[in-house]
């Protein structure tokens, strides 16, 4: 090595001395931190011993100087060099122990010039990239950018953001191996430079991420297939609806002409109460068909909503109705909406599905003494709440997620004591997602159940006024 090729070379000089020789032969023969002050004993036993020698006592003098001189300067260069062998042997362990880090490690580590030329590989990226060992993948892969990236152009994004920012973070890329077979690896690396800021090389890690990237392919698939088949269902409901509507609504107004009895009266009641039936049951099927096509074009992203700015109270007041007009043993219903709400932008006709689908439920499920409380108003939040509330026989918390399924029933039984096919519920909050909204429920066994609807604060159309009961 340089520095000690020169230390070597100044000692011989020293050497060649004959004065200076006994002293850096003495030297020599100590080492550590006792050599400058051995030196500076020698030197003075020097001084003290020539000048009686010499016989002039001038000469003497400027020989007792030299000798000091001599000795100082050998112990100072004996020091400097030692330190300097320290020094190196300190940087090499610390290089031997990076070399070894860096050989042991698990993910690929690489330094590169800026032309495409590995100077640094471990064995863990010469195993992801397919050769044998790091010698071999410097000695064949010379050209990074054309040899390595099946897109060429990724290299060179690779290096436009090194010269702009630096680095690269989870640089993602598609690269062939020595055998030709193509993987997906993720880099990370940055720009080396020296102290004047001059560019010495790209370091960095790689990983194989071939597996993690096949996995997440294979979720999108899989989750584009479910959208198609989602989609695909509600074409073919749809499709179904329609077949179904059309002979069922001939059936539905035939009969209610004969209910009337349009064309002459029905002389037998028996057939009067058959053809009520056939009309209330046909109605009752048709909305059951409705919620079916209904919810299958929520679930497949085909329903479109036609906003507006609707009073809550007159839908709220509009399907209280609707639920209770055939209902004459159905328990009260209170409505607690405050006159100065402010309006809600929806889809009309969806709200009052909402509405009509809650407040059917919880006056099915509530006994003719108890009762039902509809609120509205602006939370403190500043979302638009609507809360219905009943005293009916409520639902056990773990079973709240089965009420929101489509075609759940809570009570499985065939002689169950409440009919409905379990649309209700799935339905209403899948009309109130399609808002932006959410539906919550509260409930527990015999202490009733209240459903609170939120729409966002944007749904607002006047500033609120009025705070949620």
């Amino acid at each position: 090595m340089p520095s000690l090729v020169a230390a070597q070379s100044e000692g011989e000089t020293a050497r060649s001395c004959p004065l200076c020789a006994p002293v850096l032969d003495t030297w020599a023969s100590v080492s550590g931190r006792w050599s400058f002050a051995l030196s500076i004993g020698i030197g003075f036993l020097i001084g003290v011993t020539l000048p009686t020698a010499a016989g002039s006592p001038l000469a003497g003098a400027l020989i007792s100087l030299g000798a000091l001189g001599i000795a100082a300067m050998a112990a100072y260069q004996g020091l400097a060099r030692r330190n300097e062998i320290e020094q190196l042997q300190q940087r090499l362990q610390d290089e031997a122990s990076y070399h070894a880090f860096v050989d042991a490690a698990l993910e690929g580590f690489f330094r590169t010039t800026r032309d495409g030329r590995y100077l640094i590989v471990n064995p863990a990226l010469a195993r992801i990239y397919g050769y044998d060992s790091p010698e071999q993948l410097r000695a064949e892969l010379t050209n990074i950018g054309d040899s390595l990236y099946v897109d060429p152009a990724r290299r060179t994004e690779f290096e436009r953001q090194m010269n702009e920012i630096g680095f690269v973070n989870n640089f993602v890329s598609q690269i062939r191996r020595r055998d030709g077979s193509v993987i997906w690896i993720s880099e990370n690396a940055r720009t080396v430079k020296d102290a004047d800021d001059q560019f010495l090389f790209y370091e960095g890690t790689c990983e194989d991420i071939s597996l993690e990237r096949a996995s997440e392919e294979a979720m999108r698939h899989a989750l584009l297939e479910t959208q198609d088949a989602s989609r695909a269902k509600a074409a073919f409901l749809a499709a179904m609806s329609h077949e179904l509507k059309t002979p069922l609504n001939a059936v539905i107004g035939f009969s209610d002409v004969m209910r009337q009895e349009l064309f002459g009266k029905i002389e037998q009641e028996r057939y009067r109460g058959y053809v009520v039936d056939i009309h209330d049951n046909g109605r009752k099927l048709l909305r059951m068909i409705n919620d079916i096509l209904d919810l299958s074009r929520v679930e497949g992203k085909l329903l479109d909503l036609d906003d507006d700015s609707v009073n809550v109270e007159d839908a709220v007041t509009a399907a209280c109705n609707a639920v209770t007009g055939d209902k004459p043993d159905a328990p009260p219903v209170h409505i607690e909406i405050p006159s100065d709400l402010p309006l809600l932008r929806v889809d009309p006709r969806r709200l009052r599905q909402v509405l009509t689908h809650l407040m059917a439920n919880a006056i099915k499920f509530t006994p003719a003494d108890g009762h039902v409380t509809v609120r509205a108003g602006v939370m403190d939040d500043g979302a638009f709440g609507i809360a219905i509330a009943d005293t009916g026989i409520g639902i056990h918390p773990d079973r709240i997620g089965h009420a929101l399924e489509p075609f759940k029933q809570l009570d499985g039984r065939l002689a169950r004591r409440f009919d409905g096919v379990g649309l209700g519920l799935p339905l209403a909050n899948a009309l109130v997602k399609a808002h932006d909204g959410a539906l919550s429920i509260q409930s527990a066994p015999g202490a009733g159940t209240t459903v609170t609807v939120r729409f966002p604060p944007e749904r607002i159309v006047e500033v609120a006024r009025a705070a949620c009961a």
